[in-house]
């Protein structure tokens, strides 16, 4: 994953992570997170509802508590999202939930690698080159995969500022 640049989410990540007590315990949040952040990039209305500054706070933290229930998040991401609104950082949810997302990686020793490939690779090709990256990073591997009509054939491999270009 891409940096995203969003310094201001790292005192949110860092207190969520302090505050959720375990790794396990902050990605088992982003589910429900996952689908808050999908409702308000989905929904100009949601979006502009929330910026406008004729409508209360208090309504707002009615209509943040009620994407949280719908998401089924938990009462610590129901506590972000408050944090969030409350900042007017609400809007920067999925900036804040991919640094989430790398902080994660990070912990668990997690690279991603991306594959650009001429044709669909099959699952069974996509696996090996994924444990041949992992014995070269010696680290776990997540890879990403899409389809890159430019090339004629083969593959491009990113590992960090690693290109494998079999193309």
């Amino acid at each position: 994953m891409k940096d995203t640049g969003a310094a201001f989410s790292r005192p949110y990540v860092d207190a969520l992570f302090d505050v959720a007590g375990s790794v396990d315990a902050v990605e088992a949040l982003l589910p429900p997170l996952d689908a808050v952040a999908r409702a308000l990039e989905s929904s100009d209305e949601l979006r502009a509802l929330l910026a406008n500054p004729g409508v209360g706070r208090k309504e707002k933290r009615a209509l943040v508590a009620a994407l949280a229930e719908t998401a089924k998040a938990p009462e610590l991401a129901a506590r972000l999202l408050r944090a969030l609104l409350d900042r007017r950082r609400l809007p920067k949810l999925a900036a804040v939930l991919e640094a989430v997302r790398l902080r994660v990686d990070r912990e668990r020793g997690v690279v991603e690698a991306s594959v650009r490939a001429a044709v669909p690779l099959a699952p069974e090709a996509a696996e090996e080159i994924r444990r041949a990256l992992e014995a070269r990073a010696g680290r776990r591997v997540r890879l990403q995969t899409e389809l890159d009509p430019s090339l004629l054939s083969g593959f491009v491999v990113r590992l960090g500022s690693e290109l494998f270009d079999a193309s």
